[in-house]
């Protein structure tokens, strides 16, 4: 909700740094970012080049994806195109672009400023900010070759930002003349310089610093520039008090946009720098910049591996805790089948046979994704079981589970969850339906339909709301049909849901429990028009049998 702390935390930005000035992507959480060239998206990109859906934005455990949706032209994230409808997680300061845009990513407030501040001397007429020549850049000496091919072995080696901004600074230094080199990634509209390394004299700290926003605002424009005391034309007031006589700032390009600057600088009485500084600083400038794109290539698969590799714990866990696909238990038939989607939200769904010789059942979900997602999982089945066979009463039981979850405290985590204990013999199902809402009844010679209740909140919420057992009937060869979220809030490449309506017409034409749960996923593969459905589907279908 607008002004909430957490909300704004959590807002997703994509502020443009390349191509056509256009508003920034904002993206909330708890909701799904459709951006491309329809008008009916949610955020529009008008230009040729993109498709009418181009790429979504999902916020899902505490972390922001990007998918690609089958775009023409394709969603490159850090240089790195993305598969069609195959997700990424996205961090500030990533870039991401498509069609003529390329945009960079901040989440909330999230800057690593490192303590550099930057002086204000945009609206100065006396600075000078100089674009370097290019028969000054080809200038390059003979004697730096050796130097410069040492640096380039470094480089190209280091495996993160912070072994690259090491090997990078110190080339600098090596090869310049300048005392003082940064590598900057980004600096904001306010000012706030997002520092990934620093090399200075003896002594100095980068909170100390303060650098110029003319230089670095100049060399946006994808070009090496610099300023000199050499002229006519004297220092701004703010570069003065600042006391440089020397700086260059040169851009760091990845994907034809600026990833990241490199910032040097001569102070006071300090030496003059190398004639060719400005060639070195561009060569390594743009060594930089490949050996960026090899960080965020290798960084990009990482991401890939832990999603996986959560994703295949994630199923692992719900296989093993899945009862049988088909069994006839206390005068109850019952199928169920489940497929895990691309974030593995935790569907959890369990068969018990309660003491007094009665029939339990629930389905569930559990909120997030990955490991997290299913250790509560396991939590919710144990304690669950547990405590329906103690209360043989659906409210107590989840009265109990929702306390523990609660006091434990589950990382924002809840579990949206329907149980119900069915006695064929009086012909009725006793239930609790906290927060889930997906289940229909079908009586005999009628067609299913959604039956009004109470409901509750969902578990690990609030520990002190009680919840309250309901009665619907169940008679002989009567049907009740509980499913997953992911039935009816799977889209189609259109961005259409399922929705409930899709789903009450597939059940009604199926004729026996089996016929219920394989026609429903046939038509949800067939409405998604893909095997990587966006989210887990389970479907059960329990039918009294007891004649």
């Amino acid at each position: 909700m607008p002004g909430d702390p957490e909300t704004a935390q959590d807002t997703l930005k994509l502020e443009v740094v390349a191509g056509t000035p256009i508003s920034a992507v904002v993206a909330l959480p708890r909701s799904t970012v459709i951006c491309g060239r329809s008008s009916q998206c949610d955020t529009q990109l008008p230009d040729n080049t993109i498709s009418r859906r181009h790429f979504s934005l999902t916020y899902k455990a505490g972390a922001w994806l990007i998918a690609d949706l089958e775009s023409r032209h394709g969603t490159y994230l850090n240089g790195i195109k993305l598969e069609a409808n195959a997700t990424a997680p996205i961090r500030t300061g990533d870039l991401v672009r498509c069609g003529p845009w390329t945009f960079r990513a901040r989440i909330g407030d999230q800057l690593s400023t490192g303590g550099v501040r930057s002086e204000d001397d945009l609206g100065s007429t006396l600075n000078r900010v100089q674009k370097v020549p290019q028969a000054e850049l080809g200038s390059l000496a003979q004697q730096r070759l050796e130097l410069l091919i040492e640096c380039a072995a470094s480089i190209n080696t280091a495996a993160s930002e912070d072994e690259l901004a090491t090997a990078v600074l110190d080339a600098l230094l090596a090869g310049t003349g300048f005392p003082r080199a940064m590598l900057i990634r980004s600096i904001s509209g306010d000012g706030a310089v997002d520092l990934v390394g620093f090399r200075g004299p003896a002594g100095e700290e980068a909170e100390d610093l303060v650098v110029s926003q003319s230089l670095i605002q100049s060399a946006k424009a994808g070009e090496i520039v610099r300023m000199s005391a050499d002229g006519p034309v004297n220092y701004g007031e703010s570069i003065v008090r600042l006391g440089i006589h020397s700086a260059l700032c040169a851009p760091v390009m990845l994907d034809g946009a600026v990833a990241a600057f490199i910032y040097l600088d001569a102070r006071n009485a300090e030496q003059s720098v190398q004639q060719d500084a400005a060639a070195f600083c561009q060569a390594i400038a743009r060594m930089c910049g490949l050996a960026f794109s090899n960080i965020k290539r290798a960084e990009l698969k990482s991401r890939h591996d832990k999603l996986l590799g959560d994703v295949q714990a994630a199923g692992e866990a719900q296989r093993l805790l899945m009862p049988p696909s088909k069994a006839r238990v206390a005068g109850v038939d019952y199928v169920v089948k489940m497929r895990p989607g691309r974030y593995v939200a935790g569907d959890l769904f369990n068969i018990i046979t309660l003491p007094d010789g009665r029939l339990a059942a629930y389905l569930g979900d559990v909120s997030g994704k990955g490991v997290g997602a299913a250790i509560l999982m396991a939590t919710v089945q144990t304690h669950l079981k547990l405590a329906l066979r103690e209360h043989l009463e659906p409210a107590k039981a989840l009265d109990e589970v929702n306390q523990a979850l609660a006091e434990q405290g589950t990382d924002g985590r809840f579990v949206s969850l329907w149980v119900g204990i069915f006695d064929p013999a009086a012909e009725k199902v006793y239930f609790v339906d906290a927060g889930h809402g997906h289940w229909l009844v079908r009586l005999p010679g009628e067609l299913p339909k959604k039956r009004e209740c109470v409901g509750g909140m969902p578990l690990g919420i609030d520990a002190d709301i009680p919840y309250e057992t309901e009665v619907a009937p169940f008679v002989d060869g009567s049907r009740l049909i509980v499913f997953s979220d992911g039935v009816v809030e799977q889209t189609n490449p259109e961005g259409e849901e399922f929705q409930l309506d899709r789903t009450i017409k597939i059940f009604s034409e199926a004729s026996t429990p089996e016929a219920e749960v394989e026609d429903i996923f046939r038509a949800v593969l067939a409405f998604a028009q893909t095997e990587a459905l966006a989210d887990d589907v389970t479907v059960a279908s329990l039918e009294n049998s007891e004649a």
